[in-house]
């Protein structure tokens, strides 16, 4: 088995040394890790040079093209390479432990495979959105098959998908819902996705998130976030024909408009803001970096 990584990342060279040694601490490290650099200075390309490891490699971008981006390069290298597995990898979302690769990739999936990971969740295509997956559906031995696997869950992609079919996350969503995106793409093409059950209970534990309650809560922070998680759904949900999904989320953005102004008129003018943003560059076709 052939196995490869990538780690995007923008001006953090800080965190970027402490995700590289706990790749290469793993039981079944990758052969080689791509570093797909976004950033806007030496710094990243300057820590790389010091650690002088043959397996690993640099390649900068040259202008901040998002995770979105950033994972196309790197999943489009690799694949071309010849490598079976690809890990996608972010700066700050190092392996949670020295075995998770080995553990993840021990198991026996199907051939119609096209994404692993620790973590996964289902999609509603009538509300085009995130839903958790039962605590109960995670009991017992083998696998479970979810729509899809965030890339801070240990994400690790099939080559043969991405270099056969040339499937790669939409390079102008820039930030937000990418991994969703290419998600879909590999299910459209009939492949599925598939988590380790074991591994994910074991995962929901350590982290307290089992017998949660559903919250409907408002969040009031991080606007520049919501914009784009609101501007991509739209568009994930209207090109892969996800109609009434798409209705629906037209329907929450304009409720969440007026919602806002619960929270004061200065709040509610600027989450109206944002909220019209989303929905008209949607409607003009504007994507890339906004922020």
């Amino acid at each position: 088995m052939k196995f490869g990584a990538f780690i995007m990342t923008y001006n953090r060279s800080n965190i970027l040394h402490n995700t590289i040694a706990k790749i290469k601490l793993q039981t079944l490290a990758p052969s080689e890790i791509l570093i797909v650099d976004n950033s806007d200075n030496s710094e990243t390309e300057e820590l790389v040079a010091s650690l002088d490891d043959s397996s690993i490699k640099y390649h900068k971008v040259g202008n901040n093209s998002g995770p979105a981006g950033a994972a196309t390069i790197g999943l489009r290298m690799l694949s071309e390479k010849g490598y079976d597995w690809v890990y996608w990898g972010d700066d700050d979302n190092p392996p949670s432990n020295n075995h998770v690769f080995e553990r993840l990739l021990s198991y026996d999936y199907p051939k119609d495979t096209g994404c692993i990971g620790l973590v996964g969740q289902y999609f509603k295509t009538c509300k085009a959105e995130i839903v958790r997956v039962p605590d109960v559906a995670l009991e017992g031995d083998g696998i479970i098959e979810v729509d899809n696997i965030a890339g801070g869950m240990t994400k690790i992609v099939k080559g043969q998908a991405v270099r056969e079919y040339q499937i790669y996350p939409e390079e102008k969503l820039f930030f937000g819902f990418e991994e969703l995106d290419f998600d879909l793409k590999l299910k459209e093409r009939g492949f599925k996705l598939y988590c380790p059950k074991k591994e994910y209970y074991k995962k929901r534990k350590e982290k307290g998130r089992l017998n949660l309650k559903k919250q409907t809560s408002f969040k009031t922070d991080n606007m520049h976030r919501n914009y784009y998680s609101y501007r991509n759904l739209l568009f994930i949900s209207y090109r892969h024909k996800m109609y009434f999904g798409f209705l629906y989320l037209l329907l929450k953005l304009f409720s969440k408009s007026i919602i806002g102004f619960k929270f004061g008129w200065s709040y509610g003018i600027e989450n109206l803001k944002f909220c019209s943003l989303a929905f008209t560059h949607f409607l003009k076709g504007r994507y890339g970096k906004y922020f």
